[in-house]
């Protein structure tokens, strides 16, 4: 339980750091709404009373207050009339700001994790399974956005109830108390369904995260699936998922409801136990009676409802907690975000003495290499020898765990590596393409124009563009769906080519070209080294005739 009470905490503290100002309006709406709804309850007595013509069926300062101002049965309705209007404005702001809190909130949250992926260092990043990413950027902070709600309507609750027990200590205190004796038994036979709410919104992350999964696996490996003939057996695997996601939601939903029976039960039970002892035993008039059981009528489903707000917050609380550990764990990771400018080399680029290890598996152990600048250098060697991670750490995505990236014999400095990434175009072994148009996938966050977007696709012999019917504006689908492995790849090298920096590295970039285009690229990297210096991993013979220097790596 201080578990959750310091998550509660936690969860509290960071809603008033991301919503301050609506929270503090919110909550002084909520106190003009329960000050009307009080002073509403109160009206009711002497209506009650008018209508009944009871004498001292009411507390007497009441009475006395309506005799003193010579108030008639029209004249109290409109009031009344009046407090009710000004009642539902409060509430029609109150329900706006708080809808505002909810997707500031929830708004807020998402980028916080989003940004703390992409600031994340890529050795970090590259073991964080996407299928978590994406249940926590999307379903996750959805079910933190409801913990809100939640946590706004129980702010609600508080508010009137007080306002009820306010006038209820002054016109029906039997009201008050038995809803306080009747509220502490049923939280104590009931108390254990607090527990089950934050177990179930745990299995709740993790079932959804898991079909979050399937479905990654299946999208990702769509092609393979069907090549297999295994759809019968993705079939079976994502009904198991959601099967124990649907499970979880309706074991959670039958001990919510059944709680719900249960106090709604002994809730009318009690209502005419006190109806028959006020009658037959204590002797109250009808306005006595009638105030009594509309307090305690009142009252009741209040707390009721409370109790529903607080096992649903703590259903909802685990999503936080997982997003929150995600968080964290990146920012841990974060890379420095200083930007420190620095100059592309002028004599030497090269890396001392670099030694690399994947889960203490070592990968590199005490290279270094030399890029000469201005010509073409190749990677080559038998795969999963460390080329990739030579280039990676070349451009900063991974840092070394020995060694240095030296420009000009200088150190790359931490601070420096976001402003170094800026003067390199890197064209990546998986070739990533987004469903989007042509000219988004060229571009990619670049400015030009579309003669320059013409031109490097033509450089790349990518003549199939102009037979699209719409060209540029042709909408790839994800991943490229729709081309070739060699149209894919002269998409993504004209991309880098059109990023136009001073180093440029190529991972497979030709791996999927037939020996003629790929003759031509090779010819065309010759022609650029003028202005860039190129590093190249391949496994082309090819690559061997145009490179100035090759290094293999063993």
């Amino acid at each position: 339980m201080q578990s959750h009470l310091r998550l509660l905490r936690a969860y509290l503290s960071d809603l008033w750091r991301k919503t301050p100002k609506l929270l503090s309006i919110a909550l002084v709406l909520l106190l003009v709404s329960s000050i009307t709804e009080g002073i509403g309850i109160l009206m009711l007595i002497p209506i009650i009373d008018m209508m009944t013509d009871q004498n001292n069926a009411i507390p007497s300062w009441i009475s006395t207050f309506t005799e003193k101002l010579s108030l008639s049965l029209l004249s109290v309705l409109m009031i009344f009339f009046l407090l009710l209007c000004i009642r539902a404005i409060v509430i029609y702001y109150r329900e706006r700001v708080m809808l505002q809190i909810r997707l500031q909130f929830s708004d807020s949250l998402r980028k916080q994790l989003f940004e703390s992926f992409l600031f994340a260092s890529w050795s970090s990043r590259s073991q964080t399974a996407n299928h978590q990413a994406i249940e926590q950027l999307t379903h996750g902070v959805n079910r933190v956005g409801m913990t809100t709600f939640f946590m706004l309507k129980l702010l609600t609750l508080l508010a009137l109830f007080s306002a009820y027990a306010v006038v209820s200590v002054s016109v029906a205190p039997i009201a008050l108390l038995l809803t306080c004796v009747f509220s502490l038994l049923l939280l104590l036979i009931f108390r254990k369904i607090f527990t089950l709410a934050f177990e179930f919104g745990s299995g709740l992350t993790n079932s959804n995260q898991k079909l979050y999964q399937q479905v990654m696996i299946f999208l990702e490996g769509m092609k393979s699936v069907k090549a297999c003939a295994h759809e019968a057996y993705q079939l079976e695997a994502f009904e198991k998922s959601q099967q124990a996601l649907r499970s979880n939601q309706q074991r959670y939903h039958n001990a919510t409801t059944l709680r719900q029976l249960c106090i709604q039960s002994l809730s009318a039970m009690v209502i005419c136990a006190l109806v028959y002892v006020g009658i037959r035993f204590w002797q109250f008039g009808v306005t006595e009676l009638a105030i009594l059981v509309v307090m305690f009528s009142r009252m009741m489903p209040m707390f009721s409802e409370f109790q529903n707000n607080v096992q649903q917050l703590l259903h909802m609380l685990p999503a936080f907690a997982d997003i929150t550990k995600t968080i964290s764990d990146n920012t841990q990771s974060s890379e420095n975000r200083t930007y420190l400018p620095i100059n592309f080399p002028l004599h030497s680029l090269s890396l001392d003495q670099v030694s690399f290890q994947y889960a203490d598996v070592p990968i590199i152990n005490n290279l270094s290499v030399q890029f000469p600048l201005n010509q073409v250098t190749l990677l080559t060697g038998p795969s999963g020898q460390g080329k990739t991670t030579l280039i990676d750490m070349l451009a900063s995505l991974l840092e070394p765990s020995e060694g240095r990236v030296l420009l000009d014999d200088h150190p790359l400095l931490p601070e420096q590596r976001l402003a170094w990434r800026k003067q390199i175009s890197y064209l990546t072994q998986d070739g990533f393409l987004f469903n989007g148009t042509i000219k988004d996938n060229v571009l990619f966050g670049e400015q030009a124009n579309d003669d320059d977007i013409w031109h490097v696709l033509k450089l790349c012999q990518a003549h199939f563009v102009e037979r699209l019917p719409q060209q540029l504006e042709s909408v790839i689908g994800d991943s490229g769906n729709g081309l070739s492995g060699g149209e894919k790849q002269r998409i993504v090298l004209a991309r880098a080519l059109l990023r136009k920096r001073p180093l440029l590295i190529l991972d497979e970039a030709t791996n999927a070209l037939d020996s003629h285009t790929e003759l031509h690229i090779f010819e065309l990297l010759q022609q650029l080294k003028c202005s860039t210096t190129i590093v190249l991993v391949s496994h082309s013979e090819q690559a061997h005739r145009f490179a100035d220097n090759v290094i293999t790596v063993k």
